[in-house]
């Protein structure tokens, strides 16, 4: 339980820290449109201490887990409702309401964009990280040599089993795991490559096949069949699989290719050759593979702008059958706010103790999601959110008047509302997770 909560913080505190950035960015915004900020706090609740600048109180609150900007405007307002006013008039210098719809937009747009400038900018950091990775030798098969596991009728000529992948024009691949990288950015192309077979370099094209309607080039890693960890004492790292179910073992693809749910086995270990049972198609083990340090190929810039794209497209879709009512779409892939801030925590420790540039990747990759999320989710056409105050602005800006100060009080009581309903369904999230 310690650690659970241990992790929540460390999570509510990256969360809390994406949120403020949010928030500044409208900061930012209001001030250079020439609207008073009262109060920029990082965190919420009392005051723990300020700094007061030019019109501004900048503060540190007691529960650090985001912030808030106040723009000027709260006067305005009271005074416009107890003369039950029509319109903002003679408001204050430097007041929210005293502005125009096109400056008010740029403000609410400011947050959001914020939050997607922090994205990019810290998966392309992510991306110049040299991290440790998996590396399996770059040796592959035709699917086709594996029927009983791709089923799929299709043929790739291109490549024969056993065939090691050298490069493909300038080129060189280091491993497997740089042929997969290389290979997704050219989906749907023709790729000439040079493999090493029976001893000679051979030079021969790889052409994308279509299986199940989608683009694939039909072919699969070999590795070999030597254990690199286990759950079970019969099996120990370094142990060689012979053979199984009286077939000769070469590969992992020829171990998963046993149809039988039970079956026995002969391991190498140290010369000794010894039996074991696999019952109910239970590997307890995991294959050995070699570790090289890297960064991810291509260029880190492109590789922030398309995740952050990618993490957008996701937010959108689960918020969008969000809004739709398709609840058990949106709830298969959104999380409760309080089970994500352990999930960040939990990652991000576990990341640290094996480097520290696993742990700075895997935390900034974290960041990033939650702040694409954020922007997404401000985008909602809810009044209190970002999204709502933009189309407030805009029918503004189209009836050619603005809104009356009753009829921004009453859909701002709607917003509140709407507000804390996602709040309340979001946290059923976390209930749910921690109680069932």
């Amino acid at each position: 339980m310690l650690q659970g909560l241990i992790y929540m913080i460390i999570g509510l505190l990256g969360i809390g820290f994406v949120i403020f950035l949010h928030e500044l960015g409208h900061f930012i915004a209001s001030r250079s449109m020439g609207i008073d900020v009262e109060v920029l706090s990082y965190g919420f609740g009392p005051r723990l201490f300020s700094i007061y600048g030019r019109n501004t109180e900048y503060r540190l609150s007691l529960i650090p887990f985001g912030g808030y900007c106040r723009m000027k405007g709260a006067m305005d307002l009271m005074k416009a409702l107890k003369d039950n006013s029509s319109s903002f008039e003679k408001t204050e210098h430097g007041s929210y309401f005293g502005t125009s719809p096109v400056k008010k937009i740029i403000i609410y747009l400011a947050g959001p964009f914020m939050n997607i400038i922090l994205a990019v900018s810290i998966l392309t950091i992510a991306a110049m990280i040299p991290v440790e990775r998996i590396s399996d030798p770059a040796v592959v098969t035709p699917i086709s040599s594996y029927p009983s596991l791709f089923p799929q009728a299709v043929k790739q000529p291109g490549i024969e089993k056993g065939d090691r992948i050298i490069s493909s024009g300038s080129t060189v691949f280091s491993d497997w795991q740089d042929i997969e990288y290389f290979l997704s950015e050219r989906q749907g192309e023709s790729v000439p490559l040079r493999v090493q077979r029976d001893g000679e370099l051979v030079d021969t094209v790889l052409s994308p096949l279509e299986i199940e309607g989608k683009p694939s080039f039909g072919i699969a890693v070999l590795i070999q069949p030597v254990i690199g960890r286990s759950l079970s004492d019969e099996f120990l790292p370094g142990d060689r699989i012979i053979e199984a179910d009286g077939r000769k073992i070469e590969s992992q693809l020829d171990l998963y290719s046993i149809e039988s749910s039970s079956f026995r086995m002969l391991i190498e270990r140290g010369g000794e050759i010894l039996e074991r049972v696999i019952k109910d198609s239970d590997l307890p083990f995991g294959w050995k593979s070699s570790v090289r340090i890297s960064r991810d190929p291509g260029s880190p810039l492109l590789y922030g702008i398309t995740r952050s794209f990618d993490i957008a497209v996701s937010a959108v879709k689960a918020l969008g059958a969000l809004i739709t009512f398709h609840l058990s779409d949106a709830l298969s892939v959104l999380t409760g706010p309080v089970k994500a801030a352990e999930n960040i925590g939990g990652i991000t420790v576990l990341a640290f103790s094996e480097s520290a540039g696993s742990g700075i990747r895997s935390l900034f990759q974290l960041l990033a999601a939650v702040s694409v999320s954020i922007a997404a989710g401000n985008l909602l056409p809810i009044p209190t959110f970002d999204g709502g105050q933009v189309l407030i602005c805009l029918s503004e800006i189209i009836r050619g008047r603005e809104l009356t100060p009753r009829s921004y009080i009453m859909l701002q009581i709607i917003g509140m509302i709407l507000a804390v309903l996602i709040m309340m369904l979001m946290y059923s999230l976390d209930i749910k997770a921690y109680l069932f």
